[in-house]
C-alpha cells in the first residue's frame, strides 16, 4: 500500500510539472531550463499548497493530497484541451541560445555536488526545545491527525492531581490559558509557528520515513541554486551564473541551514522563485507579475515577517511610477498578488492561531511590521495620486530628468553612500560598541553585519557595490529592481535587528533567508561587470578573488563539510517507537527537549513537569486510577518514599555538534551525549525508605557527556575537553549542605562543577577539589528549598584523564 501511494504521488507530480511545462511553452517562455525548472517547482509547490488547504479543514491525508493532485491534472488537461494544444510534447524543446556543453556539464557537478553535501550529512536535530525540532514535532502531528490542533482534554484530569507542577503545553505549543484570556478552556493548546513548511515534512513522513525529513530542505536547495543560476546569467552571462551558484552552494551557512529542519530554505527558495518570475515576465502580460506576487505571498504561510517583503514591493512600484511609468501596474500587479495571498496567511494565522498573533502584536513586533505596510501603502498611494494629476506629472519627469541628467553624480552618490555604510558597519561600530563595554549580546545586535561577515568576505561585499551599479545605471533591468530592493531591506533589517539568540550556526538562519545568496550574488555581479578594458587584467582580478573565496570555504566549512550531526537521534528515536510500552501509558518528565518528540513524533502521551517531587508525591493517585506511569529522569539511581520504581529501559541520544559560540565562529566540534533512564512507577507497600545521609552513585551510569572531536582553534585555551556529569535526585528536604566524595587515580587532574534544576542554575563554579589523587572532596551548599536536582560535573582533558571509580553525596 506504501508503495502504491508513492507511485501514485510522483506520478501526479510530475505528470502536473509535464503540463505545466506545456502550458508556459504556449505563453512563451521557451527555454528548456527555465520552463521546466519553473512547472516542477510549481507542481512541488502546488503539493504543498494543497496539502496545507487540507491541513486547515483538519483532514490531510497522504490519499486526499494524491486524489487532489489528480484532480489537478485533469484540470490542466482540460485546459489544455479546450485550448486545442497538443498534449504530446518534449520537455527539452525550445528556443534561444543552446547551453554551451562545457557550462551545461558545470552546472551539473555543480548541484549534483551541492545534493550530495546537502543530502548526505543532515542535522537530525529531534529536541523539542528549538525551532528544528519543533518544527518536526509539528509536520509529525500533521501526519498522524491531519491537521495542527493539539487541544488535550487530559490536562483537566491531570491538573486536578499535580496543579501547578504540571506544565500545559511544550515549547512552541503553548496554553491559551493566560492572564489575558482567563476564560479558556484547561488544555487548550494552539502552536506558535506557522505550518507551510511542517506540511512538506508531514508528506515526507508519509512518503517515507524519519530519515526523509532531514532531507527536505535539499530539494528547495537544489531548486534554489538552479534559480540562482537563471538570475544571474541573465545579468551577466554563464559563467558569473556558474561562479555564483559556486559562491551560493558551498556557503557555510547554505550547508548548515539547508541540512537542518528549518524553514528559511523554503522561504529562500519563494523569494528566488519570485524573483526570476519578476525578472523574466517584467515586460510580458501583466498577469505574470500579479502570479511572481502570489508566489512570493506563500511565504506568508511559511514565515510571519514575511510582511516586511511589502514595503520593498512598494518602492518597487515608486520606481516604476518614476522611471518607467508604462510599467507601474507590473509593480502594482506584483504588490496586489503578494497582499492577496499575505492577507490569506494572515486570516490562516489568527484563526489557527490566534494567541500567537496576539502574543506577536503586544511584544509589538507585528505592530511594527503592520505600521510599515500600512506607512508604504499610503506613501505608493499618496505618490499614484500625484502622478495622476497635471502637475504631478511634470513634477515626476522634472525628477526624472535630473536623476537622467546628472546620472553620474547619483552613482557616485549610491557608490559612496554604500561604501561609507559598509564602513561604518565594519570599523567605526564595532569601536564604539566596545566603549560602551557592552556584553556579548548587546556587542552583537550592535554588530551584526560584523559577523555576517563570518560567511561572506569583506572584499566580496564591496564587489557588491559594483553589483548595484550595473543593475541600476548600466543595464535597463527594471525586473531586477524588485531583487535589489528585497535583498537591500532584508539585509539592513537582519543586520540591525536579527532577533534571535546569538550563537552561530544559529543566527545565520536569519542571514540566510536572503541577505547570504544576495551578497553573493550581488558580489559576483560586480567582480563580472569590472569596467576594465584589459579582459586579461580583469580575468586575473577574478581568479583571485575566486582562489581567495575558496580558501575562506576551506577554513569555514571545513568544521562541518563531511559531518553528520546528531547522528543518533532518529535512530534512537526510532528504536524508542516500538521499544515504549503502549497499553494504558502515560509518560512525565522534566525534559523540555523529549517531551513534545515522544508526545508526538513516536505517540507515547508524555507531558512535561516542573519538578519530580511534587510529582512522586501524587502519582499514586493516577497509579490507582488504572494508567501505567513512567518517568523520564536523567537520574540513574532514582529512588522515593512516595512510590517504588523499576527502571524498565534508557534513552541515549548522541551524536557530533558544534560548540555554542556567541561574536565568534564555531571553531569545535564536539560529541554530546545525553542519558536518561525511564522507570516505571508503582504502589509504594513500604512504610519509607532507609533514611541515610549518603548515597552512591553508579560512575558508569553518567547523564550528560561531552568531548571534543575536533577542534580548529589556533590558539587552544586551557579548557577541558571531556565533561562527564552525573544527576542525583535529592529528595524531600534539598535544602542544606552536601559533600560529594569522589574515589580514582588522578583526580587533582579534573575540576569540579555543580549545576541545579536542570542544569538552569550554577551552584558550584569550575574549580579544583580538596584532596589527593586518589581521594578528591568537594562541598556544596543548597539554598533554594525548590531545587529538584543537583548535577555533578567532571571535567578533565583528554590527555590527562581523571579516573572516576567512585561517587558519594552526603548531606552534612
Amino acid at each position: 500500500m506504501a508503495s502504491l501511494v508513492n507511485l501514485l504521488f510522483f506520478l501526479s507530480l510530475f505528470l502536473n510539472a509535464y503540463f505545466i511545462s506545456v502550458i508556459l511553452h504556449k505563453k512563451g517562455l521557451q527555454q528548456p531550463l527555465g520552463r521546466n525548472l519553473v512547472s516542477l517547482t510549481l507542481s512541488i509547490l502546488s503539493v504543498g499548497s494543497i496539502a496545507l488547504l487540507l491541513v486547515s479543514f483538519e483532514s490531510y491525508t497522504i490519499w486526499s493530497t494524491v486524489i487532489l493532485q489528480f484532480l489537478l491534472t485533469a484540470g490542466l488537461i482540460g485546459y489544455l484541451f479546450f485550448g486545442k494544444t497538443k498534449l504530446l510534447f518534449n520537455p527539452l524543446q525550445g528556443t534561444g541560445k543552446r547551453q554551451n556543453l562545457f557550462v551545461s556539464i558545470c552546472l551539473t557537478v555543480l548541484i549534483l555536488s551541492a545534493g550530495v553535501m546537502y543530502s548526505l550529512y543532515p542535522i537530525e536535530y529531534i529536541k523539542g526545545d528549538r525551532d528544528h525540532g519543533v518544527y518536526i514535532v509539528f509536520g509529525s502531528h500533521i501526519q498522524k491527525t491531519g491537521g495542527l490542533n493539539f487541544d488535550d482534554p487530559r490536562y483537566q484530569e491531570l491538573i486536578k492531581i499535580f496543579g501547578t507542577n504540571l506544565i500545559q503545553g511544550y515549547p512552541a505549543i503553548h496554553a491559551d490559558q493566560s492572564p489575558q484570556d482567563p476564560n479558556a478552556p484547561i488544555g487548550s493548546l494552539s502552536p506558535r509557528f506557522y505550518p507551510l513548511y511542517p506540511t512538506f515534512i508531514a508528506l515526507a513522513l508519509d512518503l517515507f520515513s524519519i530519515d526523509a525529513i532531514f532531507r527536505v530542505n535539499t530539494v528547495f536547495g537544489i531548486l534554489s541554486l538552479l534559480f540562482i543560476y537563471l538570475i544571474v546569467k541573465r545579468m551577466i552571462g554563464p559563467i558569473g551564473a556558474l561562479t555564483a551558484v559556486f559562491f551560493c552552494a558551498f556557503n557555510p551557512a547554505q550547508l548548515w541551514n539547508v541540512r537542518a529542519t528549518l524553514s528559511e530554505t523554503l522561504g529562500q527558495l519563494l523569494i528566488l522563485f519570485s524573483c526570476y518570475l519578476a525578472l523574466y515576465f517584467f515586460r510580458k502580460k501583466k498577469g505574470w507579475m500579479f502570479f511572481a506576487g502570489c508566489i512570493l505571498g506563500l511565504s506568508s504561510f511559511n514565515r510571519i515577517d514575511s510582511l516586511i517583503y511589502f514595503p520593498a514591493i512598494a518602492i518597487f512600484a515608486i520606481y516604476l511610477s518614476i522611471f518607467r511609468e508604462k510599467y507601474l501596474w507590473k509593480g502594482i500587479d506584483l504588490l496586489i498578488g503578494f497582499t492577496v495571498i499575505s492577507i490569506l496567511g494572515i486570516l490562516y494565522g489568527y484563526i489557527n492561531s490566534k494567541p500567537y498573533i496576539l502574543d506577536l502584536w503586544r511584544s509589538k513586533q507585528l505592530y511594527k511590521l503592520t505600521l510599515l505596510c500600512v506607512f508604504s501603502s499610503l506613501a505608493l498611494l499618496a505618490f499614484v495620486s500625484v502622478s495622476n494629476t497635471t502637475k504631478g506629472r511634470s513634477f515626476i519627469e522634472s525628477i526624472r530628468n535630473f536623476i537622467y541628467k546628472h546620472k553620474s553624480l547619483f552613482r557616485i552618490f549610491v557608490f559612496g553612500s554604500l561604501f561609507c555604510l559598509i564602513a561604518f558597519s565594519y570599523s567605526v561600530q564595532p569601536v564604539i560598541s566596545a566603549a560602551e563595554s557592552a556584553n556579548d549580546f548587546a556587542y552583537f545586535k550592535r554588530n551584526g553585519f560584523l559577523f555576517f561577515l563570518l560567511y561572506v568576505p569583506i572584499i566580496l561585499v564591496l564587489f557588491g557595490i559594483g553589483g548595484y551599479d550595473l543593475l541600476l545605471f548600466r543595464k535597463k533591468y527594471s525586473g531586477a529592481i524588485i531583487f535589489i530592493l528585497l535583498g537591500s531591506l532584508l539585509s539592513f533589517v537582519y543586520f540591525y535587528d536579527p532577533s534571535i539568540y546569538p550563537d552561530h550556526f544559529w543566527v545565520s538562519r536569519r542571514w540566510i533567508l536572503f541577505p547570504i545568496p544576495y551578497a553573493c550574488i550581488m558580489g559576483v555581479v560586480g567582480l563580472f561587470s569590472l569596467p576594465i578594458k584589459k579582459q586579461f587584467l580583469k580575468l586575473i582580478i577574478i581568479v583571485v578573488i575566486f582562489t581567495g573565496y575558496v580558501y575562506h570555504l576551506y577554513n569555514r566549512d571545513r568544521l562541518i563539510l563531511f559531518e553528520r550531526m546528531l547522528s543518533g537521534y532518529s535512530e534512537e528515536f526510532q528504536r524508542l517507537a516500538t521499544a515504549l510500552p503502549t497499553d494504558k501509558a502515560i509518560y512525565f518528565t522534566k525534559k523540555q527537549d523529549l517531551a513534545s518528540p515522544l508526545r508526538y513524533l513516536i505517540g507515547r502521551e508524555t507531558y512535561l513537569i516542573q519538578r519530580t517531587k511534587p510529582f512522586l508525591q501524587e502519582a499514586n493517585k493516577l497509579i490507582q486510577s488504572g494508567w501505567n506511569v513512567y518517568l523520564i529522569d536523567e537520574d540513574f539511581s532514582l529512588e522515593d518514599e512516595n512510590v517504588s520504581v523499576e527502571k524498565i529501559d534508557e534513552i541515549r541520544l548522541e551524536g557530533n555538534f558544534p560548540l555554542d559560540t556567541v561574536n565568534r565562529y564555531p571553531d569545535t566540534l564536539l560529541y554530546r551525549g545525553t542519558f536518561s533512564s525511564i522507570y516505571k512507577l508503582k504502589a509504594n507497600d513500604r512504610v519509607s525508605l532507609n533514611k541515610e545521609k549518603s548515597s552512591d552513585i553508579d560512575t558508569s551510569k553518567f547523564s550528560y557527556l561531552l568531548r571534543t572531536v575536533k577542534s580548529e582553534r589556533k590558539n587552544q585555551p586551557p579548557t577541558f575537553e571531556e565533561v562527564r556529569a552525573y544527576d542525583h535526585y535529592l529528595g524531600s528536604v534539598p535544602k542544606g549542605k552536601f559533600r560529594v566524595e569522589f574515589e580514582g587515580e588522578s583526580l587533582t587532574l579534573a575540576k569540579f562543577s555543580i549545576t541545579a534544576n536542570q542544569s538552569s542554575s550554577m551552584i558550584r563554579q569550575e574549580s579544583p577539589g580538596d584532596g589527593n589523587d586518589k581521594r578528591m572532596i568537594i562541598e556544596f551548599n543548597v539554598e533554594d528549598p525548590t531545587t529538584d536536582d543537583v548535577q555533578i560535573r567532571i571535567h578533565t582533558r583528554r590527555d590527562q584523564q581523571a579516573i572516576i571509580k567512585s561517587i558519594q553525596i552526603r548531606r552534612i
